[in-house]
């Protein structure tokens, strides 16, 4: 499997206070892409929330 060294890059420059834990060649950093997803968000207080992406 190839892995994409610039979409790691990209997502610690997005969040730089992650880049004191990781790193983007240090074997220890996944970034996922969703397309067509769907989340549901539950609580103990209100109904479900269904999120379609």
């Amino acid at each position: 499997m190839a892995y994409r060294l610039e979409a790691k890059e990209y997502m610690l420059n997005a969040y730089p206070s992650l880049k004191s834990r990781y790193s983007a060649d240090d074997g220890n950093t996944e970034v996922y892409y969703l397309k067509y997803a769907t989340a549901q968000i539950c609580s103990f207080t209100d109904e479900p929330k269904t999120i379609t992406f």
